[in-house]
Protein backbone atom coordinates (compact mmCIF):
# COMPACT_ATOMS: atom_id res chain seq x y z
CA UNK A 1 0.00 0.00 0.00
CA UNK A 2 2.84 2.39 0.78
CA UNK A 3 4.35 1.73 -2.67
CA UNK A 4 1.06 2.53 -4.39
CA UNK A 5 0.78 5.75 -2.38
CA UNK A 6 4.32 6.65 -3.44
CA UNK A 7 3.49 6.18 -7.12
CA UNK A 8 0.31 8.21 -6.98
CA UNK A 9 1.67 11.02 -4.85
CA UNK A 10 5.32 11.41 -5.73
CA UNK A 11 5.48 11.15 -9.50
CA UNK A 12 2.87 13.83 -10.35
CA UNK A 13 4.80 16.32 -8.22
CA UNK A 14 7.91 15.67 -10.30
CA UNK A 15 5.99 16.70 -13.40
CA UNK A 16 4.84 20.05 -12.05
CA UNK A 17 6.44 23.36 -12.91
CA UNK A 18 9.46 23.95 -10.75
CA UNK A 19 10.51 27.27 -9.25
CA UNK A 20 14.22 27.98 -9.42
CA UNK A 21 16.25 30.86 -8.01
CA UNK A 22 19.59 30.41 -9.80
CA UNK A 23 21.13 33.75 -8.89
CA UNK A 24 20.88 36.49 -6.29
CA UNK A 25 22.43 39.94 -6.30
CA UNK A 26 22.67 41.98 -3.15
CA UNK A 27 24.34 45.22 -2.13
CA UNK A 28 24.69 46.37 1.44
CA UNK A 29 22.96 49.52 2.66
CA UNK A 30 24.62 51.60 5.35
CA UNK A 31 22.86 53.78 7.92
CA UNK A 32 20.45 56.10 6.14
CA UNK A 33 21.33 55.08 2.57
CA UNK A 34 18.45 55.46 0.15
CA UNK A 35 17.02 52.23 -1.18
CA UNK A 36 17.24 51.26 -4.85
CA UNK A 37 14.37 50.99 -7.29
CA UNK A 38 14.57 48.78 -10.37
CA UNK A 39 13.55 48.76 -14.02
CA UNK A 40 13.56 45.57 -16.08
CA UNK A 41 14.91 45.63 -19.63
CA UNK A 42 14.05 42.20 -21.01
CA UNK A 43 17.06 40.20 -22.16
CA UNK A 44 19.17 43.37 -21.90
CA UNK A 45 19.10 42.98 -18.13
CA UNK A 46 17.85 45.11 -15.27
CA UNK A 47 18.93 48.47 -13.88
CA UNK A 48 19.00 49.62 -10.24
CA UNK A 49 18.80 53.33 -9.47
CA UNK A 50 18.61 55.60 -6.43
CA UNK A 51 19.46 59.10 -5.24
CA UNK A 52 22.53 59.77 -3.09
CA UNK A 53 22.84 62.49 -0.47
CA UNK A 54 25.52 64.29 -2.44
CA UNK A 55 25.20 67.58 -4.33
CA UNK A 56 27.41 69.60 -6.65
CA UNK A 57 28.03 73.35 -6.49
CA UNK A 58 24.96 74.06 -8.61
CA UNK A 59 22.73 72.06 -6.28
CA UNK A 60 22.41 69.07 -8.59
CA UNK A 61 21.85 65.76 -6.86
CA UNK A 62 23.93 62.65 -7.49
CA UNK A 63 22.15 59.55 -8.81
CA UNK A 64 23.56 56.04 -8.62
CA UNK A 65 22.90 53.52 -11.43
CA UNK A 66 23.84 49.82 -11.45
CA UNK A 67 23.24 47.75 -14.59
CA UNK A 68 22.94 43.96 -14.25
CA UNK A 69 22.87 41.36 -17.01
CA UNK A 70 20.44 38.42 -17.07
CA UNK A 71 22.78 36.44 -14.78
CA UNK A 72 22.65 39.36 -12.31
CA UNK A 73 26.31 40.19 -12.88
CA UNK A 74 27.24 43.88 -12.90
CA UNK A 75 27.63 45.18 -16.47
CA UNK A 76 28.47 48.73 -15.44
CA UNK A 77 27.89 51.20 -12.65
CA UNK A 78 27.90 54.96 -12.91
CA UNK A 79 26.89 58.05 -11.00
CA UNK A 80 25.30 61.08 -12.67
CA UNK A 81 24.46 64.54 -11.36
CA UNK A 82 20.97 65.68 -12.30
CA UNK A 83 19.97 69.31 -12.04
CA UNK A 84 18.20 70.52 -8.92
CA UNK A 85 14.47 70.98 -8.50
CA UNK A 86 13.52 67.90 -10.50
CA UNK A 87 10.81 65.43 -9.51
CA UNK A 88 11.21 61.88 -10.78
CA UNK A 89 8.00 61.02 -12.64
CA UNK A 90 8.38 57.75 -14.48
CA UNK A 91 10.42 55.31 -16.51
CA UNK A 92 10.24 53.02 -19.51
CA UNK A 93 12.44 50.57 -21.38
CA UNK A 94 12.47 50.87 -25.16
CA UNK A 95 14.93 50.89 -28.06
CA UNK A 96 17.43 48.97 -25.89
CA UNK A 97 17.60 51.96 -23.55
CA UNK A 98 16.36 52.89 -20.10
CA UNK A 99 14.37 56.15 -20.09
CA UNK A 100 13.95 58.30 -16.97
CA UNK A 101 11.41 61.15 -16.90
CA UNK A 102 11.63 64.19 -14.60
CA UNK A 103 9.65 67.41 -14.17
CA UNK A 104 10.91 70.79 -13.01
CA UNK A 105 9.36 72.01 -9.77
CA UNK A 106 10.60 75.60 -9.50
CA UNK A 107 10.45 78.80 -11.51
CA UNK A 108 7.87 79.54 -14.18
CA UNK A 109 8.75 76.51 -16.26
CA UNK A 110 7.25 73.08 -15.69
CA UNK A 111 9.21 71.56 -18.54
CA UNK A 112 9.98 67.86 -18.53
CA UNK A 113 13.45 66.40 -18.67
CA UNK A 114 14.03 63.03 -20.30
CA UNK A 115 17.22 61.03 -19.91
CA UNK A 116 17.99 58.10 -22.20
CA UNK A 117 20.56 55.64 -20.81
CA UNK A 118 21.91 52.99 -23.20
CA UNK A 119 21.61 49.54 -21.65
CA UNK A 120 24.90 48.31 -23.10
CA UNK A 121 27.19 51.14 -22.00
CA UNK A 122 25.35 53.55 -19.71
CA UNK A 123 25.98 56.43 -22.14
CA UNK A 124 23.26 59.07 -21.85
CA UNK A 125 21.28 61.44 -24.03
CA UNK A 126 19.18 64.20 -22.50
CA UNK A 127 16.08 65.93 -23.85
CA UNK A 128 13.94 68.87 -22.76
CA UNK A 129 10.23 68.42 -23.41
CA UNK A 130 8.38 71.72 -23.54
CA UNK A 131 5.38 71.33 -21.29
CA UNK A 132 2.73 73.02 -23.39
CA UNK A 133 0.35 72.73 -20.43
CA UNK A 134 1.33 72.20 -16.75
CA UNK A 135 0.59 68.49 -16.92
CA UNK A 136 0.06 66.25 -13.89
CA UNK A 137 1.53 63.04 -15.29
CA UNK A 138 -0.15 59.64 -15.08
CA UNK A 139 1.13 57.80 -18.19
CA UNK A 140 4.52 57.53 -19.91
CA UNK A 141 5.52 55.33 -22.85
CA UNK A 142 8.43 55.39 -25.29
CA UNK A 143 8.25 53.88 -28.75
CA UNK A 144 10.26 54.07 -31.96
CA UNK A 145 11.50 57.68 -32.01
CA UNK A 146 8.86 59.21 -29.73
CA UNK A 147 7.94 59.68 -26.07
CA UNK A 148 4.22 59.75 -25.28
CA UNK A 149 3.08 61.39 -22.05
CA UNK A 150 -0.42 61.48 -20.61
CA UNK A 151 -1.97 63.23 -17.64
CA UNK A 152 -4.36 65.89 -16.44
CA UNK A 153 -4.61 69.65 -16.52
CA UNK A 154 -7.51 71.39 -14.73
CA UNK A 155 -9.44 68.08 -14.65
CA UNK A 156 -8.91 67.68 -18.40
CA UNK A 157 -6.95 64.80 -19.92
CA UNK A 158 -3.99 65.61 -22.15
CA UNK A 159 -1.65 63.43 -24.23
CA UNK A 160 1.63 64.90 -25.45
CA UNK A 161 3.79 63.57 -28.29
CA UNK A 162 7.51 64.34 -28.16
CA UNK A 163 9.76 63.46 -31.09
CA UNK A 164 13.18 62.17 -30.06
CA UNK A 165 14.38 62.94 -33.58
CA UNK A 166 13.56 66.64 -34.01
CA UNK A 167 12.77 67.52 -30.33
CA UNK A 168 9.31 68.84 -31.23
CA UNK A 169 6.36 68.67 -28.85
CA UNK A 170 2.67 68.61 -29.75
CA UNK A 171 -0.64 67.79 -28.10
CA UNK A 172 -2.52 64.85 -29.61
CA UNK A 173 -5.83 66.13 -31.05
CA UNK A 174 -9.26 65.00 -29.93
CA UNK A 175 -8.51 64.48 -26.23
CA UNK A 176 -7.93 67.80 -24.45
CA UNK A 177 -11.19 69.72 -24.05
CA UNK A 178 -13.40 66.71 -24.79
CA UNK A 179 -14.27 65.89 -21.14
CA UNK A 180 -12.67 62.46 -21.22
CA UNK A 181 -10.54 60.68 -18.62
CA UNK A 182 -7.35 58.96 -19.66
CA UNK A 183 -7.33 55.21 -18.92
CA UNK A 184 -4.41 53.76 -20.90
CA UNK A 185 -1.71 54.54 -23.44
CA UNK A 186 -0.52 51.68 -25.65
CA UNK A 187 2.27 52.16 -28.17
CA UNK A 188 4.10 50.00 -30.66
CA UNK A 189 6.47 50.73 -33.52
CA UNK A 190 3.65 51.77 -35.84
CA UNK A 191 0.89 53.42 -33.86
CA UNK A 192 -0.36 55.00 -30.65
CA UNK A 193 -3.62 53.84 -29.09
CA UNK A 194 -5.33 55.86 -26.37
CA UNK A 195 -8.14 54.45 -24.23
CA UNK A 196 -10.33 57.02 -22.47
CA UNK A 197 -13.48 56.89 -20.37
CA UNK A 198 -16.37 59.28 -20.95
CA UNK A 199 -20.14 59.55 -20.80
CA UNK A 200 -22.59 58.79 -23.57
CA UNK A 201 -25.26 61.33 -24.47
CA UNK A 202 -27.60 59.67 -21.94
CA UNK A 203 -24.96 59.73 -19.16
CA UNK A 204 -23.80 56.10 -19.22
CA UNK A 205 -20.15 55.34 -18.46
CA UNK A 206 -18.31 54.07 -21.50
CA UNK A 207 -14.86 53.68 -23.07
CA UNK A 208 -13.49 55.08 -26.32
CA UNK A 209 -10.51 54.02 -28.44
CA UNK A 210 -8.55 56.79 -30.18
CA UNK A 211 -5.82 55.83 -32.62
CA UNK A 212 -2.88 57.88 -33.94
CA UNK A 213 0.11 57.34 -36.18
CA UNK A 214 3.55 57.01 -34.64
CA UNK A 215 4.06 60.69 -35.54
CA UNK A 216 1.00 61.70 -33.53
CA UNK A 217 -1.38 62.24 -36.46
CA UNK A 218 -5.05 61.44 -35.81
CA UNK A 219 -6.38 58.25 -37.43
CA UNK A 220 -9.72 57.22 -35.91
CA UNK A 221 -12.09 57.17 -32.93
CA UNK A 222 -14.51 54.53 -31.75
CA UNK A 223 -16.83 54.82 -28.75
CA UNK A 224 -18.30 51.62 -27.31
CA UNK A 225 -22.06 51.69 -26.89
CA UNK A 226 -22.99 49.60 -23.82
CA UNK A 227 -26.47 48.25 -23.11
CA UNK A 228 -28.94 50.81 -21.80
CA UNK A 229 -28.73 49.62 -18.18
CA UNK A 230 -24.95 49.17 -18.13
CA UNK A 231 -21.82 51.27 -18.01
CA UNK A 232 -18.24 50.40 -18.90
CA UNK A 233 -16.04 51.34 -15.94
CA UNK A 234 -12.46 50.33 -16.65
CA UNK A 235 -10.61 48.53 -19.41
CA UNK A 236 -7.35 47.39 -20.91
CA UNK A 237 -6.41 47.05 -24.56
CA UNK A 238 -5.46 43.47 -25.31
CA UNK A 239 -1.69 43.00 -25.55
CA UNK A 240 -1.77 40.93 -28.72
CA UNK A 241 -0.30 41.61 -32.12
CA UNK A 242 -3.05 40.52 -34.48
CA UNK A 243 -5.77 42.79 -33.13
CA UNK A 244 -5.74 46.37 -31.83
CA UNK A 245 -9.38 46.96 -31.05
CA UNK A 246 -10.08 44.38 -28.34
CA UNK A 247 -10.80 45.96 -24.95
CA UNK A 248 -11.43 43.87 -21.83
CA UNK A 249 -12.59 45.40 -18.56
CA UNK A 250 -15.31 45.80 -15.97
CA UNK A 251 -18.91 46.91 -16.27
CA UNK A 252 -21.54 47.96 -13.76
CA UNK A 253 -24.77 49.92 -13.51
CA UNK A 254 -24.72 52.75 -16.03
CA UNK A 255 -23.49 55.43 -13.57
CA UNK A 256 -21.80 53.25 -10.94
CA UNK A 257 -18.11 52.97 -10.11
CA UNK A 258 -18.63 49.43 -8.77
CA UNK A 259 -18.37 46.52 -11.19
CA UNK A 260 -20.87 43.69 -11.59
CA UNK A 261 -18.80 41.65 -14.02
CA UNK A 262 -16.40 41.63 -16.95
CA UNK A 263 -16.96 42.71 -20.53
CA UNK A 264 -15.18 42.13 -23.83
CA UNK A 265 -15.54 44.83 -26.44
CA UNK A 266 -14.39 44.15 -29.99
CA UNK A 267 -14.39 46.50 -32.97
CA UNK A 268 -13.81 45.10 -36.47
CA UNK A 269 -10.88 46.24 -38.58
CA UNK A 270 -13.05 48.70 -40.52
CA UNK A 271 -14.21 50.09 -37.16
CA UNK A 272 -17.82 50.03 -38.33
CA UNK A 273 -19.21 47.26 -36.13
CA UNK A 274 -18.75 46.45 -32.49
CA UNK A 275 -19.58 43.55 -30.24
CA UNK A 276 -19.78 43.58 -26.44
CA UNK A 277 -20.08 40.45 -24.31
CA UNK A 278 -20.95 40.73 -20.60
CA UNK A 279 -20.12 38.12 -17.96
CA UNK A 280 -21.73 38.61 -14.55
CA UNK A 281 -19.60 37.62 -11.57
CA UNK A 282 -22.45 35.28 -10.59
CA UNK A 283 -21.78 33.27 -13.76
CA UNK A 284 -18.15 32.60 -12.86
CA UNK A 285 -17.31 29.14 -11.63
CA UNK A 286 -14.47 30.05 -9.28
CA UNK A 287 -14.79 33.80 -8.61
CA UNK A 288 -15.82 33.33 -4.97
CA UNK A 289 -13.31 30.62 -4.07
CA UNK A 290 -11.27 33.10 -2.02
CA UNK A 291 -14.02 33.10 0.60
CA UNK A 292 -14.17 30.75 3.56
CA UNK A 293 -16.29 27.68 2.94
CA UNK A 294 -19.41 28.77 4.89
CA UNK A 295 -19.52 32.21 3.33
CA UNK A 296 -18.91 30.81 -0.13
CA UNK A 297 -21.82 28.38 0.31
CA UNK A 298 -24.13 31.23 1.39
CA UNK A 299 -23.20 33.20 -1.72
CA UNK A 300 -23.66 30.15 -3.94
CA UNK A 301 -27.08 29.40 -2.44
CA UNK A 302 -28.12 33.03 -2.94
CA UNK A 303 -27.13 32.86 -6.61
CA UNK A 304 -29.08 29.62 -7.11
CA UNK A 305 -32.22 31.00 -5.45
CA UNK A 306 -32.24 34.14 -7.58
CA UNK A 307 -31.61 32.24 -10.80
CA UNK A 308 -34.49 29.84 -10.02
CA UNK A 309 -36.78 32.87 -9.59
CA UNK A 310 -35.50 34.37 -12.83
CA UNK A 311 -34.01 37.38 -11.06
CA UNK A 312 -30.75 39.11 -11.90
CA UNK A 313 -27.90 38.52 -9.48
CA UNK A 314 -25.82 41.63 -8.86
CA UNK A 315 -22.53 41.92 -7.02
CA UNK A 316 -20.53 45.08 -6.50
CA UNK A 317 -16.76 44.73 -6.68
CA UNK A 318 -13.75 46.90 -7.28
CA UNK A 319 -11.55 45.06 -9.73
CA UNK A 320 -8.40 46.03 -11.63
CA UNK A 321 -7.80 44.45 -15.02
CA UNK A 322 -4.05 44.32 -15.55
CA UNK A 323 -3.42 42.60 -18.85
CA UNK A 324 -4.80 40.39 -21.59
CA UNK A 325 -2.60 37.68 -23.14
CA UNK A 326 -3.13 35.44 -26.13
CA UNK A 327 -2.36 31.72 -25.94
CA UNK A 328 -3.14 29.86 -29.16
CA UNK A 329 -6.70 30.99 -30.02
CA UNK A 330 -7.59 31.94 -26.45
CA UNK A 331 -7.50 35.37 -24.79
CA UNK A 332 -6.57 35.23 -21.12
CA UNK A 333 -7.32 38.04 -18.68
CA UNK A 334 -5.52 38.67 -15.41
CA UNK A 335 -7.01 40.95 -12.75
CA UNK A 336 -7.25 41.57 -9.00
CA UNK A 337 -10.13 42.45 -6.68
CA UNK A 338 -9.65 44.90 -3.83
CA UNK A 339 -11.45 47.25 -1.47
CA UNK A 340 -10.37 50.37 0.46
CA UNK A 341 -9.80 49.68 4.15
CA UNK A 342 -10.30 52.24 6.90
CA UNK A 343 -9.44 52.24 10.58
CA UNK A 344 -10.78 54.35 13.43
CA UNK A 345 -8.55 57.05 14.87
CA UNK A 346 -8.00 56.07 18.50
CA UNK A 347 -5.19 58.37 19.62
CA UNK A 348 -5.97 59.44 23.21
CA UNK A 349 -5.31 63.11 24.01
CA UNK A 350 -4.38 63.37 27.70
CA UNK A 351 -4.94 67.15 27.85
CA UNK A 352 -8.58 66.94 26.75
CA UNK A 353 -9.41 63.50 28.12
CA UNK A 354 -10.87 62.47 24.74
CA UNK A 355 -9.77 60.58 21.66
CA UNK A 356 -8.26 62.81 18.98
CA UNK A 357 -10.85 64.09 16.52
CA UNK A 358 -13.75 62.94 18.68
CA UNK A 359 -16.42 65.43 19.77
CA UNK A 360 -17.62 64.40 23.24
CA UNK A 361 -20.80 66.41 22.78
CA UNK A 362 -21.91 64.59 19.67
CA UNK A 363 -22.94 61.10 18.70
CA UNK A 364 -20.37 60.90 15.91
CA UNK A 365 -18.22 57.82 15.74
CA UNK A 366 -14.44 58.00 15.74
CA UNK A 367 -13.04 59.45 12.49
CA UNK A 368 -12.02 56.93 9.86
CA UNK A 369 -8.49 56.94 8.45
CA UNK A 370 -7.53 55.36 5.14
CA UNK A 371 -5.44 52.27 5.95
CA UNK A 372 -4.76 51.12 2.37
CA UNK A 373 -6.24 48.86 -0.29
CA UNK A 374 -6.92 45.30 0.84
CA UNK A 375 -6.51 42.80 -1.99
CA UNK A 376 -8.81 39.79 -1.76
CA UNK A 377 -8.02 37.64 -4.79
CA UNK A 378 -6.75 37.52 -8.31
CA UNK A 379 -8.82 36.21 -11.20
CA UNK A 380 -7.91 34.53 -14.47
CA UNK A 381 -10.51 34.20 -17.20
CA UNK A 382 -10.21 32.78 -20.72
CA UNK A 383 -12.29 33.79 -23.74
CA UNK A 384 -12.57 32.69 -27.33
CA UNK A 385 -12.39 35.06 -30.30
CA UNK A 386 -16.15 35.66 -30.08
CA UNK A 387 -15.93 36.88 -26.49
CA UNK A 388 -17.43 33.74 -24.92
CA UNK A 389 -15.90 32.80 -21.57
CA UNK A 390 -14.32 29.35 -21.68
CA UNK A 391 -13.20 29.01 -18.06
CA UNK A 392 -12.22 31.01 -15.00
CA UNK A 393 -10.09 30.51 -11.94
CA UNK A 394 -8.93 32.51 -8.93
CA UNK A 395 -6.04 32.93 -6.51
CA UNK A 396 -6.72 34.03 -2.93
CA UNK A 397 -4.39 36.79 -1.71
CA UNK A 398 -5.44 37.23 1.94
CA UNK A 399 -2.48 39.25 3.17
CA UNK A 400 -1.66 42.22 0.91
CA UNK A 401 -2.52 45.73 2.09
CA UNK A 402 -1.10 48.52 -0.07
CA UNK A 403 -1.44 52.30 -0.13
CA UNK A 404 -1.23 52.31 -3.93
CA UNK A 405 -3.11 50.32 -6.54
CA UNK A 406 -0.61 48.19 -8.42
CA UNK A 407 -0.23 44.71 -9.82
CA UNK A 408 0.80 42.03 -7.35
CA UNK A 409 -0.18 38.76 -9.04
CA UNK A 410 1.76 37.74 -12.15
CA UNK A 411 1.43 34.76 -14.48
CA UNK A 412 3.86 32.29 -16.03
CA UNK A 413 2.71 29.95 -18.80
CA UNK A 414 4.04 26.41 -18.37
CA UNK A 415 3.28 23.02 -19.89
CA UNK A 416 0.83 22.12 -17.12
CA UNK A 417 -1.10 25.39 -17.40
CA UNK A 418 -0.56 28.72 -15.69
CA UNK A 419 1.46 29.54 -12.59
CA UNK A 420 0.04 32.45 -10.59
CA UNK A 421 2.46 34.07 -8.16
CA UNK A 422 3.07 37.07 -5.92
CA UNK A 423 5.67 38.09 -3.34
CA UNK A 424 4.87 38.74 0.30
CA UNK A 425 6.82 38.50 3.56
CA UNK A 426 9.99 37.23 1.84
CA UNK A 427 8.12 34.35 0.23
CA UNK A 428 6.97 33.65 -3.30
CA UNK A 429 3.41 32.43 -3.04
CA UNK A 430 2.21 30.47 -6.05
CA UNK A 431 -0.59 28.32 -7.40
CA UNK A 432 -0.76 26.23 -10.58
CA UNK A 433 -4.00 26.05 -12.56
CA UNK A 434 -5.09 24.41 -15.79
CA UNK A 435 -8.28 26.00 -16.98
CA UNK A 436 -10.81 25.81 -14.17
CA UNK A 437 -8.86 23.09 -12.39
CA UNK A 438 -6.29 23.60 -9.63
CA UNK A 439 -3.20 21.48 -10.34
CA UNK A 440 -1.26 22.60 -7.27
CA UNK A 441 -2.71 24.59 -4.38
CA UNK A 442 -1.08 27.56 -2.73
CA UNK A 443 2.62 27.00 -2.21
CA UNK A 444 5.14 29.07 -0.22
CA UNK A 445 8.77 29.29 -1.37
CA UNK A 446 11.22 31.29 0.72
CA UNK A 447 13.43 33.74 -1.13
CA UNK A 448 16.87 32.25 -1.58
CA UNK A 449 19.52 34.04 0.48
CA UNK A 450 23.23 34.52 -0.21
CA UNK A 451 24.69 32.31 2.54
CA UNK A 452 23.61 29.04 4.07
CA UNK A 453 23.10 30.41 7.57
CA UNK A 454 21.48 33.72 6.62
CA UNK A 455 18.24 34.42 8.46
CA UNK A 456 15.85 37.26 7.64
CA UNK A 457 14.90 39.20 10.76
CA UNK A 458 11.21 39.03 11.54
CA UNK A 459 11.02 42.81 11.82
CA UNK A 460 12.33 43.28 8.28
CA UNK A 461 10.76 46.42 6.81
CA UNK A 462 10.01 44.62 3.55
CA UNK A 463 6.72 42.74 3.89
CA UNK A 464 5.37 42.98 0.35
CA UNK A 465 8.57 43.50 -1.63
CA UNK A 466 8.53 43.79 -5.39
CA UNK A 467 8.00 41.25 -8.14
CA UNK A 468 8.30 42.06 -11.85
CA UNK A 469 7.87 40.02 -15.02
CA UNK A 470 11.26 40.07 -16.74
CA UNK A 471 11.21 37.93 -19.89
CA UNK A 472 9.61 34.61 -20.77
CA UNK A 473 8.86 32.80 -17.51
CA UNK A 474 11.60 34.70 -15.69
CA UNK A 475 10.85 37.22 -12.93
CA UNK A 476 12.82 39.42 -10.58
CA UNK A 477 12.01 39.63 -6.88
CA UNK A 478 13.54 42.59 -5.09
CA UNK A 479 13.43 44.65 -1.94
CA UNK A 480 15.21 45.34 1.35
CA UNK A 481 16.04 42.73 3.97
CA UNK A 482 17.69 42.85 7.36
CA UNK A 483 19.70 39.66 7.67
CA UNK A 484 21.41 37.99 10.61
CA UNK A 485 24.13 35.37 10.27
CA UNK A 486 25.57 33.68 13.38
CA UNK A 487 27.50 30.87 11.69
CA UNK A 488 29.27 31.65 8.40
CA UNK A 489 32.80 33.00 8.70
CA UNK A 490 33.63 36.24 6.93
CA UNK A 491 29.99 37.36 7.00
CA UNK A 492 28.73 40.25 9.11
CA UNK A 493 26.54 39.37 12.07
CA UNK A 494 23.88 41.84 10.94
CA UNK A 495 23.49 43.49 7.58
CA UNK A 496 20.85 45.45 5.70
CA UNK A 497 20.79 44.72 1.98
CA UNK A 498 18.96 45.56 -1.21
CA UNK A 499 18.49 42.28 -3.04
CA UNK A 500 17.49 41.10 -6.50
CA UNK A 501 16.59 37.42 -6.98
CA UNK A 502 16.20 35.82 -10.36
CA UNK A 503 13.11 33.56 -10.35
CA UNK A 504 12.42 31.05 -13.13
CA UNK A 505 9.57 28.60 -13.71
CA UNK A 506 10.37 25.49 -15.76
Amino acid sequence: MSKLFFLLFFFPILGLAQLEQPKRFETELEGYDNEFEIMVGGTSGVILYRTLNQYNKKGGQLWDFVSLDTALNIKWQKQVYLEKNLDFKGYDFSMDSYFFLFQKTSGNSRDLKLMQMMSATGDTLRYTIKNLVPLILTEFEVTNGAAILGGNYNSESVVIHFSLIDNKTKVLPGIFGSKVKLVQLKVDNNSITVLVSERTFDKRNTLTIKRYSIDGDYLSTHMFNPDFDKGLIFGRIADVEDITNLVVGTYGAKKSDYSQGLFLGLVDNEETQQKIEYINYADFENFFNYMKAKRQKRVSDRIDRKKIKGKKVKFNYRLLVHSVFKQDDTYILLGEAFYPKYSSSNYYNRSTGHYAGYDSGSNDQLPMNFAGYRYTHGIVAAFDSNGKMLWDNSFEIEDVLSYSLEQFIHAAFVEEGIVLLYLYDNQIRSKIISGAEVIEGKKFDDLKLSFEDDKVNNYSSNKIGGLEKWYGNTFVAYGVQRIKNLQDSGVKLNRKVFYVNKVIYH
